[in-house]
């Protein structure tokens, strides 16, 4: 779980939180900051390594803004990390209805798509591109699913290209796809 609670605090998904937790008065009032507040609960579930509160929590949060794109990003986190991944993509996709330029969401519906659909995953790690052309693992990504469809050249141009913007990709193993 402390890879999960990572990728959210690297993801932008994490914010300030405040010692008291919500309110009653803020969750029964229906409004997005009410459900802002979930979400840094749910959060600090994660943090304490409780998955199950914290799907909870997101999910409560979505009954009150049912658009709240980090409730739907984190419970495709979730989903995402036991393998649930039509549901992962569910979530992904109601973030990315929220804010369709939440390259988060993107990028990891593209990793989920390359275990089933290496085309789909394509499209949306250019998606994720055309808005942040500067995101090194996006690069990363499509340069290793274009080398396993033989697409050599973008798929080195892609490479490189990752690990120019951060050298660290360069020891970024490629994943395996089946």
């Amino acid at each position: 779980m402390l890879a999960l609670s990572s990728l959210l605090v690297v993801s932008g998904c994490s914010g300030e939180t405040t010692d008291e937790g919500p309110s009653q008065t803020a969750a029964s009032s229906g409004s997005p900051a009410a459900a802002d507040t979930l979400v840094q609960t749910a959060l600090q579930h994660l943090d304490e390594g409780s998955a199950a509160k914290a799907r909870a929590t997101f999910k409560n949060a979505l009954e009150l803004d049912p658009d709240n794109v980090y409730a739907h990003y984190n419970l495709g986190l979730l989903a995402q990390d036991v393998g649930r991944d039509a549901l992962a993509i569910k979530e992904y996709d109601a973030a990315l209805e929220a804010d369709p330029e939440f390259t988060s969401a993107l990028y990891n519906k593209g990793i989920v798509l390359e275990s089933g659909d290496l085309e789909a995953a394509v499209d949306v790690y250019q998606r994720v591109l055309a808005i942040d052309p500067d995101l090194a693992a996006a690069h990363m990504r499509l340069g290793f699913v274009l080398l396993h469809l033989g697409e050599t050249d973008k798929a080195e141009e892609h490479l490189s290209t990752g690990v120019e913007l951060d050298p660290a990709m360069a020891k970024v193993q490629a994943p395996s796809y089946g």
